[in-house]
């Protein structure tokens, strides 16, 4: 599905394709677990798929933050191919979202309806504009309390609290959140390729 929406010379690599004048059928007819989407203000975004360090980097904090969750029984975390909606005009695919259970109500059955609690973006050359410009601003609008940013390219996290105001800029140190009293990450274990072992590190945090 998504190879058909994009000009085929832009499939040899990382790319974000941009279609205008999109609207929320445009975007339901084209969505499936294949495809990689967004619908931003009339802007349906469609993403190359993942390269092998953003995968590595998904997979990391994927298990770190799933298995300190799971542990205390604070709430779900949620991968890329689960959907945020932040009303009808902006409907957004995180790499990684974490919902507490007293939000629990705003998972749906095929969405999270409304802003998650915490929301984790790994940035990509193609996607870095995106996420550090409308993305940041359309989560900012639409009530996202935290919003990470992964920039292995410049090997920082840039921490907004809430979506919109930054907070932090770090490329080593340990990232914190309110949303999850006593987790932590080193912000270097983010950058060896591949991360090291998650269960070490979640031993590590405690």
């Amino acid at each position: 599905m998504g190879k058909s929406l994009v000009p085929a010379e832009m499939t040899r690599g990382e790319y974000l394709f941009k279609r205008y004048g999109a609207t929320v059928a445009d975007y339901e007819r084209a969505a499936d677990e294949d495809t990689w989407l967004d619908l931003c203000d009339g802007v349906l975004v469609l993403h190359s798929p993942a390269s092998v360090r953003h995968e590595r980097i998904f997979r990391f904090l994927l298990a770190l933050l799933d298995g300190f969750v799971r542990r205390r029984q604070w709430g779900e975390v949620f991968g890329a191919r689960t959907p945020m909606f932040l009303g009808d005009e902006r409907r957004f695919e995180p790499d990684l979202i974490f919902v507490k259970t007293a939000h629990a109500g705003r998972i749906g059955e095929v969405a999270i309806e409304g802003p998650a609690d915490l929301v984790i973006e790994i940035l990509s050359p193609a996607t870095r504009d995106y996420d550090l410009g409308e993305k940041r601003r359309a989560y900012a609008e639409g009530g996202v309390p935290e919003y990470w940013m992964i920039d292995a390219s410049q090997r920082l996290v840039r921490v907004d609290r809430p979506a919109g105001t930054q907070v932090a800029e770090l490329g080593s140190g340990r990232v914190e959140t309110p949303a999850l009293p006593g987790f932590w990450l080193d912000a270097s274990w983010l950058w060896p390729e591949p991360p090291p072992d998650p269960a070490a590190c979640l031993a590590a945090i405690g």
